[in-house]
């Protein structure tokens, strides 16, 4: 009889051993799922902040690559070339020859 009793409160102490081990394991699985999620949420904020530091790094370029077009065209257009060969003195030669090529 006493065999009987330890019997069965062994398989009561077994089963209440698995139990916590269940809880645990549960317990575990809850706090890594929310540890990966709050790693996820972090890192596309992160991938947010750098996505809108990039737009406004191609805004300023753009810009700049504006300013650089408009100074290019009026660097190069005929009424800007003939003030400055003014200021240097250059004239417009009297005679032009144009020579053709494999002729």
């Amino acid at each position: 009889m006493t065999i009987a009793v330890w019997a069965r409160a062994n398989r009561k102490l077994r089963t209440y051993s698995w139990q916590i081990k269940w809880v645990g394991i549960n317990i575990l699985i809850i706090l890594v799922t929310c540890l990966i999620y709050v790693w996820l949420s972090m890192h596309s904020i992160q991938i947010g902040f750098q996505i809108t530091e990039a737009m406004q790094v191609q805004k300023r370029l753009k810009e700049h690559n504006y300013a650089l077009r408009s100074q290019w065209a009026h660097l190069t257009s005929p009424s800007y070339l003939k003030g400055e060969a003014e200021k240097l003195g250059l004239q417009v030669p009297e005679n032009i020859i144009k020579l053709n090529e494999g002729n």
